[in-house]
């Protein structure tokens, strides 16, 4: 039963590392780097432990940051706690983990749109699932 745990907290993961990609895309254009005082104060509540960095970051990087505040203080306090248990597990994998589930991020960002989209649907077909049923395909395939 662990195993279906850990390996359901890996699908999620990755589910979840996939949405944070689509969502955030880089800005390639040259840009002006955003003084610190221009941030909401929000943005700066949220940003803070990136102050004293702040100006040795890249434009690019400074914008999807920001960009990344303000979808934070959009989200629901529900949200946010979900967000930080995925951010948590993420922190106890191991490399190897962690490796293993960058590969597989790298394979479905390479996959047409079409095969995204049914992989994103399948998924949520799966999480509707009751808990025995996916545990049983969860050991079924892997």
């Amino acid at each position: 039963m662990k195993e279906v745990r850990v390996k359901k907290k890996l699908i999620n993961t990755v589910f979840f590392l996939t949405l944070l990609a689509t969502a955030v895309t880089p800005c390639m254009s040259q840009e002006n780097p955003i003084k610190w005082d221009a941030l909401s104060s929000g943005e700066k509540q949220i940003l803070a432990p990136l102050q004293d960095k702040w100006p040795q970051l890249s434009p690019a990087k400074q914008k999807r940051l920001i960009q990344g505040a303000k979808s934070w203080n959009l989200l629901t306090i529900e949200q946010k706690k979900s967000f930080k248990q995925k951010l948590q597990a993420w922190k106890q994998k191991t490399s190897d983990e962690k490796k293993q589930i960058r590969k597989q991020f790298g394979i479905f960002q390479n996959l047409p749109d079409t095969k995204k989209q049914s992989l994103r649907n399948t998924f949520e077909e799966f999480k509707r699932l009751p808990e025995l049923k996916q545990s049983s395909l969860l050991a079924k395939y892997h």
